[in-house]
């Protein structure tokens, strides 16, 4: 039986895949994809390391945290060359600056200080970081509500887009805005954008520092 904590349920069950979460797995993936040999990976909030193995195929230094260190994998064949920790988001245990590409997907509507996880994010990084959020303020996530409160799903707050673009730092640039509207990747490319986000499931934000606080082209 399948946990709804488990990633594979995420990214390999049919319950995940109607959640939309192949879709946004693939917005990450094209982002992964863009890793170099030599550059330092960090995943908050990493859980099993889904996508430590897949960082693996690109750089060699992949780091994987999360706040529940009992369910990181710590000795699988697997996983050779990552390092895992358990760790707080609020209060990471790294240096400024240590990571290329830092990746925090689902995480921070679950930390109770969600501001200054993101604020932690951007001391570590020095490049990029990738942040994905449910859209709870939008129609998908208030109808799942009526059936399953979004307390009982480890969601303490309703981020949008907007709320992270004002908790980014003035040096950070927003290249990527991705908005996951429906569980179908061909159907999303048409309609994602239009719907909005009051209608989406997911955002997708990627953001690169930009030491000279110019505007970087964005992305579609």
């Amino acid at each position: 039986m399948v946990e709804l904590n488990d990633q594979n349920f995420y990214y390999g069950n049919i319950g995940g895949k109607l959640l939309g979460n192949k879709e946004r797995e693939s917005a990450i993936l094209e982002e992964l994809a863009t890793l170099k040999r030599n550059d330092f990976f960090l995943e908050v909030g990493c859980a099993q390391g889904y996508f430590e193995k897949i960082a693996r195929r690109f750089c060699q230094n992949v780091f994987g945290g999360d706040y529940t260190f009992e369910k990181l994998p710590v000795s699988e064949k697997e996983f050779a060359g990552c390092h895992f920790a358990g760790i707080d988001a609020e209060m990471l245990p790294f240096k400024d600056k240590s990571f290329d590409f830092v990746l925090c997907t689902e995480v921070l509507e679950h930390v109770p200080k969600w501001g200054k996880a993101l604020k932690e994010l951007q001391r570590v990084a020095r490049k990029k970081i990738l942040v994905t959020v449910p859209l709870e303020k939008g129609v998908f996530w208030q109808t799942l509500s009526l059936f399953r409160r979004m307390e009982t799903r480890g969601h303490l707050h309703k981020i949008g887009s907007s709320d992270l673009k004002q908790g980014i730092g003035k040096d950070w640039q927003v290249t990527r805005h991705k908005i996951v509207a429906t569980p179908s990747r061909h159907v999303n490319k048409v309609v994602g954008k239009r719907l909005g986000e009051m209608i989406g499931m997911y955002a997708v934000l990627l953001f690169e520092k930009d030491e000279k606080h110019k505007a970087s082209p964005k992305r579609k």
